[in-house]
C-alpha cells in the first residue's frame, strides 16, 4: 500500500460509528471524536510516509554504493569489460609497449627509450604477467636506503640500459614508437615535436656521420643528459626548449 496515495478516513459516516461509539463510552465528548480519529490517522499516515521517504533513501544509498563499487571494479579491471571488436588477429607486428613505460608517458615523466626498441619489447613480451604489477616490494638503494616500489618497477628495470649506452641502431627503432605512445597518452603537441626535433636533429648532425666513434657516441650522450634534464626542469625557470642545440655541452659531452 502507498502511504501517499491513502487519505483520511471521513470518521463522519455510519462506517465509523463502533469507532466512534467506542471513543465515547471511554468518555470522550462527541464535538472531540472525530477531530481525534482525525489527528490519529493523520499522525499514522504521516509516519507511514516518513517510514516510506527512508526506506526508498537506504535502497538509493545502497545502489549508489553497488554502482560505485561496479566503477572502482571497472576501473581496476577494465581489461573485463572493454569491448572486443569483431575482426580478425592481424598478421602485422604488433607494438605494445610495457605498462610500465605507458604508465610513465601517462604521468608525463621521464621514460628510458629502452623500453620501445626491439629488445626492450621482446624482453616485456616475454615477461610472465604477475597477478598484481602494482604490489609493493622492499628493495635497498645504492646508498643504503630502503624504500617500497611497485613489482612492474622491478621488473622493468632489470634488463635496462640507458640511453647513452644504447646503439645508434636501438635509438632509430624508438623514435616512431614513442611519438605513438607519447599521442596516446594524449602530450601537448609542442612536447612531442620537441622530441621529434631534437631526434631529428641528432641523426642529422655531422658527428652522426663521422668515421670517429667518440662523436657518434657523444651525440647519443648528449640527447640522454638532455631528454632526461628537460623532464626534471619542466615547470621550473631552468625549463629549456629540446630543439635548440647546446654546443658547448655537446663539445664537453
Amino acid at each position: 500500500m502507498n502511504p501517499y496515495l491513502e487519505v483520511i478516513p471521513d470518521y463522519t459516516t455510519d462506517r465509523h460509528a463502533a469507532t466512534k461509539q467506542h471513543l465515547a463510552d471511554h468518555g470522550i465528548d462527541q464535538l472531540f471524536i472525530v477531530p481525534t480519529l482525525e489527528d490519529e490517522a493523520h499522525t499514522i499516515l504521516e509516519a507511514e510516509r516518513l517510514a516510506a521517504e527512508e526506506a526508498i533513501l537506504c535502497c538509493q544509498v545502497v545502489a549508489d554504493k553497488l554502482k560505485l563499487a561496479k566503477q572502482e571494479e571497472w576501473k581496476k579491471y577494465k581489461n573485463k569489460y572493454l569491448p572486443i571488436p569483431n575482426t580478425a588477429v592481424p598478421t602485422e607486428t604488433i607494438i605494445i609497449p610495457s605498462a610500465y613505460a605507458m604508465n610513465k608517458l601517462h604521468k608525463g615523466e621521464y621514460c628510458e627509450l629502452y623500453y620501445f626498441t626491439n629488445h626492450g619489447l621482446a624482453e616485456d613480451e616475454s615477461s610472465p604477467p604477475s597477478l598484481d604489477d602494482d604490489a609493493l616490494m622492499l628493495t635497498k638503494s645504492e646508498n643504503g636506503t630502503h624504500s617500497f616500489i611497485t613489482l612492474s618497477s622491478t621488473k622493468a628495470k632489470a634488463f635496462l640500459i640507458k640511453n647513452k649506452d644504447l646503439s645508434w641502431e636501438a635509438v632509430g627503432q624508438v623514435n616512431f614508437r614513442m611519438i605513438n605512445a607519447m599521442h596516446q597518452c594524449e602530450w601537448a603537441d609542442v612536447h612531442v615535436q620537441m622530441h621529434i626535433d631534437l631526434w631529428l636533429t641528432i641523426e642529422t648532425h655531422e658527428w652522426h656521420r663521422d668515421t670517429s666513434p667518440f662523436n657518434k657516441a657523444a651525440l647519443l650522450t648528449y640527447q640522454a643528459h638532455v631528454h632526461q634534464l628537460w623532464h626534471r626542469t619542466i615547470g621550473s625557470l631552468a625549463s629549456f626548449d629540446l630543439i635548440i642545440l647546446n654546443l658547448s655541452l655537446l663539445t664537453k659531452t
